[in-house]
């Protein structure tokens, strides 16, 4: 294994915390975000159990970062 092999391991990881930290069990689906109202691509749906679009979701995540301090 050399550098590279590590560092796609390492990606393949935490885009697989990122995933789980996104699913949300007690989440009602939606075809429009209940934060902004934009729609939630079909594939986001079908990928993750979620009411949140992309942007809102990322932007949740920030701020729980910066409150877990």
């Amino acid at each position: 294994m050399d550098a590279a092999d590590n560092a796609q391991i390492e990606i393949e990881r935490e885009q697989e915390r990122q995933l789980a930290n996104l699913k949300q069990e007690d989440v009602q689906e939606s075809l429009e975000c209940i934060e902004c109202g934009a729609d939630i691509p079909e594939e986001r749906r079908k990928a993750v159990k979620t009411n949140l679009c992309i942007g809102c979701a990322e932007l949740r995540e920030i701020q729980r970062r910066q409150f877990r301090r």
